[in-house]
């Protein structure tokens, strides 16, 4: 058997070019050795539980610092992590005092 006849079914017709299609490549970025938190799960809780503003505000900068995690700017994720932290707290304490005050109004009625 001749070699050239038993690769015709690979060889295009004449007039017709070849296409090679090489494999895709996916690249996956790898988090950084120190991960600063996001407190995203707390800003939810907080933005839908406490007090929808800050939670709101809480919840952008969460986001903020995943963004800057992995966008490599360590400094400025540390920092979004700690507003989106105080603001949780402080929408916490809000949502708190206003819980407590409902209840006592509720109870001297």
């Amino acid at each position: 058997m001749d070699p050239s006849q038993s690769f015709s079914h690979t060889r295009p017709y004449p007039g017709q070019c070849v296409v090679g299609v090489q494999p895709a490549v996916f690249v996956t970025p790898n988090p950084p050795a120190s991960l600063v938190p996001d407190h995203l799960a707390y800003s939810i809780f907080t933005m839908l539980c406490c007090c929808l503003p800050l939670g709101i505000a809480a919840l952008v900068f969460s986001c903020s610092t995943r963004d800057a995690i992995y966008s490599g700017q360590q400094e400025l994720a540390k920092k979004n992590s700690r507003t989106a932290l105080m603001l949780n707290h402080i929408g916490l304490g809000i949502g708190i005092v206003f819980s407590v005050l409902v209840i006592i109004i509720h109870m001297a009625k």
